[in-house]
């Protein structure tokens, strides 16, 4: 015979694994613990349903995620190799922003190619040219990567991506890729700026 849970008697059980007796104050537990676990089961089911909605209802919210995480992507690139500035050539003081060549408001389908991203200082980024110092980020480019891709970067990129087209729920998906790459950083074997950029492109799968 089983030993009720609540009371701790024995009892004739009327059904399989029944675990309380029939007297009202063990009843009413067992009720009791029944509904908390139906709420905690429909609790759960809308937390999923208003996580798989929130793409397409918060957009926007979603490419500024993938925007900030795209960024600090490319400036662990930077750092991995140790390089500086893209503009000055300096090293990064403070503040080291993921700074875009072709600015958002000047071709946002680009805003998430790592090969537009390249680490600056906060001042060469920010200092109300738009997209930062335009003329020595493309000689910076020059000087660590050579004429073919600072071109590429500067005419290519825009020829090839006039528009990605990614829906909202695609934003997200390549979200957790992106922050899944972050992670996992260091096991990845990385050759040198380009490479690192275009194998992690291509992992992303925004710009095939």
């Amino acid at each position: 015979m089983p030993r009720c849970k609540n009371c701790k008697e024995k009892f004739e059980a009327t059904y399989f694994n029944e675990k309380y007796c029939k007297k009202d104050e063990c009843k009413s537990i067992e009720v009791n613990k029944l509904l908390k676990k139906v709420k905690e089961k429909k609790h759960k089911e809308w937390n999923k349903e208003k996580k798989d909605k929130a793409p397409y209802l918060y957009p926007k919210k979603y490419k500024g995620l993938l925007d900030k995480e795209c960024q600090k992507l490319a400036r662990m690139i930077d750092n991995h190799f140790k390089f500086n500035c893209i503009d000055c050539d300096r090293p990064f003081g403070k503040q080291q922003d993921g700074g875009h060549f072709n600015a958002k408001g000047k071709n946002a389908s680009l805003r998430w190619n790592l090969h537009n991203i390249h680490s600056q200082r906060s001042e060469c980024n920010c200092n109300g040219l738009g997209g930062g110092r335009e003329r020595q980020y493309y000689d910076g480019l020059i000087k660590r990567y050579g004429k073919e891709y600072a071109q590429m970067v500067d005419i290519g990129l825009q020829v090839k991506y006039k528009y990605i087209g990614l829906k909202d729920n695609e934003i997200s998906e390549k979200l957790a890729i992106v922050r899944k790459l972050i992670r996992d950083f260091k096991t990845y074997e990385l050759k040198n700026g380009i490479q690192a950029r275009e194998m992690f492109n291509n992992k992303i799968g925004i710009y095939k």
